[in-house]
């Protein structure tokens, strides 16, 4: 009987394995690794200088670009659809499908970045806009996990002081009251329009050719947008550290940490990686590439391969498509459908909301005996 068990255990595990989005997401990528490096191997030695201009070099970013966005994309959408499939919280369910949404419009877009270079703005603008909606989902699943509007009310009115993250935390401890759901919801909600607003403004800038995307000339758009943005961001990021701060013991059911961590790194990271890359180009380490038209007929009689915001758009967006690989990867066990399908999520939220709805009734009552 112990044998036959712990074989089914053991069958149990290898399907589980075998049937997982990981599993093949890893395995297509070694395939295609190794499908480059027996094409290189085979052929006889490359001379590389041939191979060193715009045509090769933006069609092998692509292909590379590609592969690794077509899989992040694939292992997502497998995600999304086990949590269809266990949908037993429609409600926090919703809001974690459209924060796994953040990798397939991230890694579309960056790829469609390195095929057309003249779409990148546009590219950018849809990136910004749909991860300002997802910071605000992911306050919005906090909420629902902690049984709602009403549940969060509930779990600040029974707290003295609200406690504020450095630098403020130092010398103000404001006191606890309802007031203060509308404060962080306010504080995510303004990222959320800002981001919007300000991209939108910068494909109008540069439509008219003032925004100079990457460069920081003050007689050009691109720093003020820039600046908007990233005092935006460290205002939505305040807010929701301190939110998490002030419930990270209502929420430690749910696991909340990994989630955090992984949306301010998917968030905040990629931003701040795309100022990096145009500070390296102001400062001169990224530069306009060299083509020798003596040896390679693809440069056209030019000298410059690519320009400094081509090589920024490059570097940039596949990056972007190999992080989005990894990110699938950390959203597989970080927004598990699994806690779903055995409904112990699910418990704990209704049984929170319920408990908020009694609070909330009873303290309806109490106003009304009072007033008559």
């Amino acid at each position: 009987m112990c044998r036959q068990w712990c074989k089914l255990s053991f069958r149990g595990k290898i399907l589980s394995v075998v049937t997982n989005e990981i599993t093949w997401g890893i395995f297509i990528i070694l395939a295609c690794a190794i499908a480059l490096i027996i094409v290189w191997v085979v052929n006889k030695p490359i001379e590389w200088q041939k191979y060193k201009d715009p045509v090769h070099e933006q069609k092998l970013m692509s292909i590379i670009g590609g592969i690794f966005a077509i899989v992040a994309t694939l292992m997502s959408l497998a995600q999304i659809v086990q949590h269809l499939v266990h949908k037993s919280h429609k409600a926090s369910q919703k809001r974690i499908i459209r924060i796994l949404c953040l990798v397939p419009v991230y890694a579309l877009t960056s790829w469609l970045s390195l095929l057309f270079f003249k779409a990148a703005i546009y590219m950018e603008f849809i990136q910004q806009c749909y991860e300002a909606y997802a910071m605000y989902c992911f306050l919005l699943l906090l909420t629902k996990y902690l049984g709602g509007h009403r549940g969060v009310k509930e779990t600040i009115v029974h707290k003295e002081t609200i406690h504020l993250v450095f630098p403020f935390g130092c010398c103000c401890q404001p006191k606890a009251n309802p007031k203060w759901v509308w404060y962080f919801k306010i504080g995510l909600l303004q990222y959320s329009w800002i981001t919007p607003i300000c991209s939108g403004i910068a494909v109008i800038l540069n439509l008219t050719n003032i925004y100079s995307n990457g460069l920081w000339k003050f007689n050009q758009g691109y720093p003020y947008i820039t600046i908007i943005i990233t005092i935006s961001q460290i205002l939505a990021l305040y807010f929701l550290i301190t939110f998490y701060s002030n419930m990270k013991d209502d929420l430690k059911p749910f696991q909340p940490l990994a989630k955090f961590i992984t949306i301010k790194l998917l968030v905040f990271f990629i931003f701040w990686q795309s100022v990096i890359m145009s500070s390296l180009a102001a400062a001169g380490v990224l530069r306009n590439t060299l083509c020798d038209p003596q040896v390679n007929a693809y440069c056209h009689g030019s000298t410059i391969g690519f320009t400094v915001e081509q090589e920024k758009i490059l570097l940039g967006n596949i990056l972007i498509c190999v992080e989005m690989f990894f990110f699938s990867i950390a959203h597989h066990w970080i927004f598990s459908w699994k806690p779903y399908a055995n409904e112990a999520f699910t418990n704990i939220i209704e049984s929170r909301s319920l408990q908020a709805i009694n609070n909330h009734n009873n303290i309806d009552r109490q106003f009304a005996t009072t007033c008559f």
